[in-house]
């Protein structure tokens, strides 16, 4: 399922992620990277928001910029493990 606010076509598009470590000796600059699609960038900050490992932004190909806080409005619960 596609997240509010995204243009369709923007999925398949090269996206930038930037993903800010978590924690008081975090880096005070990071850069944003290139990824291949925007669905690419969105599992990546699934993972890290699920782990609490960093704080991703994403800026979309139309331009969007996505904040920790949106997409973690936007993600789907956790799968449940099989057998719970």
């Amino acid at each position: 399922m596609l997240p509010p606010g995204i243009p369709d076509g923007d999925l398949a598009e090269p996206a930038l992620l930037t993903l800010w470590p978590e924690g008081p000796d975090g880096p005070k600059h990071v850069e944003p990277t290139e990824v291949a699609s925007l669905r690419e960038a969105l599992g990546t900050a699934s993972a890290v928001l699920r782990d609490g490992s960093a704080a991703p932004w994403i800026i979309t190909a139309s331009g969007l910029i996505l904040s920790p806080s949106w997409l973690m409005s936007t993600l789907p619960p956790a799968a449940e493990p099989h057998g719970v």
